[in-house]
């Protein structure tokens, strides 16, 4: 994103802007600790115009633009400065790589683009500076921007449930009503919500929903199982849509009250839904990090006594990790490493757990880390939708909200600084 916006003001539609001509500069506005040069104005008038023409637009008046374009150049060099004192830099070579960027944006090499900036009598050294500037203050900008930003879990809740209403997600729910009477006291109430929690544990602990619903449900589609069909969260009752989109596939609601009691929903089967499943490993291994003590084949020795003790029932694979294991993070877990979603290890380590059966040991194998033996205990697909609706949502949120804040930082920075105009009676 940075690149894009650092780059959007170089093209080749620089106009000829001529250093060679004979022009006394001058200071036309001191902005804190710097100033800003009557030919940086003019450069910067002369890109606009440029750029307005080849976009088919039309001019506005000269003083107009000459306005608006020193009002740009302060809030720059008071971004730049700042980037300036914060000790931002860009290196010689990565300036470099931006540069070439500009010339292949511009469908020329670098050499060409140098040379069509000369012809045009623009010096290729203070297209660097600007494009410096450009850089740091983009940079700046949206690192400082970006801590301003805060976005509440309420924000992405309700984005995330306007997202599902415009997909038109539908929902095959189970419901189940633990009925309370109208006008019920406090204890029977009480006892109403302690049946639904006991209902919920029930079906957490593997009970069939339908039986339950058809033994203890008061619903009207207790008979069919608690079965209320196929809905959008448009077609169901207010209570059920602000529940259901944060219930995965086979999760159980907690109780939910309504005037006719306390309902307990079950999403039996989505569609219409962007799913997002990631295939993951379950595994534990213990590594051993050759040294000036331990060579490569002492290692591997060792590891392979290890491996044939503990498949001959003589050892116990995570005690084995807790003595020996050299990965600090997991030999004091038994070598555990829990679950994670293929691609995350070493590929030598990842190609050799795919090569596993479940409960099986690898022999031992060399990678990036060091010896290795690792046994495989389970592969799963997880059903990560949730978690990347909520980082779609954050993204949104965070792009909604950026430009206003851009505009409100940019407001407070500008008023908070010293500017002063030197007025051309010429201009």
């Amino acid at each position: 994103m940075i690149l894009k916006k650092a780059l959007v003001g170089f093209t080749l539609c620089l106009a000829a802007f001529s250093l060679q001509a004979e022009v006394i500069d001058k200071v036309i506005a001191h902005v804190d600790e710097d100033v800003i040069l009557q030919s940086e104005l003019d450069r910067k008038i002369v890109q606009a115009k440029q750029q307005i023409r080849s976009r088919g637009g039309q001019l506005p008046p000269e003083d107009v633009l000459r306005k608006e374009l020193l009002e740009q150049l302060i809030i720059q060099n008071l971004q730049y400065q700042i980037a300036l004192r914060s000790g931002m830099q860009i290196q010689p070579a990565e300036l470099q790589q931006y540069a070439n960027q500009v010339a292949k944006n511009s469908g020329m090499s670098l050499e060409e683009f140098r040379l069509s900036l000369a012809q045009q009598g623009i010096s290729y050294e203070l297209f660097l500076n600007d494009l410096r500037k450009e850089i740091l203050t983009g940079q700046l900008r949206d690192a400082l921007v970006a801590r301003r930003i805060k976005i509440s879990d309420k924000e992405i809740d309700s984005l995330i449930q306007s997202m599902n209403a415009q997909n038109q997600v539908e929902y095959n729910l189970g419901h189940i009503l633990i009925a309370v009477p109208e006008n019920a006291d406090e204890q029977t109430e009480s006892q109403a919500k302690q049946k639904a929690l006991s209902v919920i544990k029930e079906l957490k602990a593997g009970a069939d929903f339908a039986e339950t619903a058809k033994a203890v449900s008061s619903s009207p589609d207790a008979a069919e199982g608690g079965d209320f069909g196929w809905r959008t969260e448009s077609t169901m009752p207010t209570l059920f849509a602000n529940v259901v989109s944060f219930l995965r596939k086979g999760e159980v609601s907690q109780p939910i009250r309504s005037p006719s009691g306390f309902h307990v929903l079950k999403i039996k089967d989505k569609r219409g839904d962007q799913q997002h499943l990631v295939q993951q490993t379950n595994a534990r291994h213990i590594l051993i990090r050759p040294d000036a003590i331990t060579t490569e084949a002492d290692a591997k020795q060792q590891l392979s006594n290890i491996r044939q003790r503990v498949l001959a029932g003589d050892a116990d694979f995570a005690e084995e990790a807790k003595k020996h294991s050299d990965d600090p993070g997991s030999a004091k877990l038994g070598g555990d490493l829990g679950w994670n979603n293929l691609g995350v290890y070493d590929p030598v380590f990842e190609q050799t757990l795919a090569n596993l059966e479940v409960n099986e040991i690898s022999e031992p194998f060399q990678s990036s880390f060091g010896w290795h033996i690792v046994q495989l205990l389970g592969r799963r697909t997880d059903d990560q939708t949730d978690a990347m609706k909520r980082q779609q949502a954050l993204r949104i949120l965070q792009q909604r909200k950026f430009g206003e804040e851009v505009e409100n930082w940019i407001r407070e920075l500008r008023d908070e600084a010293y500017v002063k105009k030197i007025v051309e009676e010429d201009a």
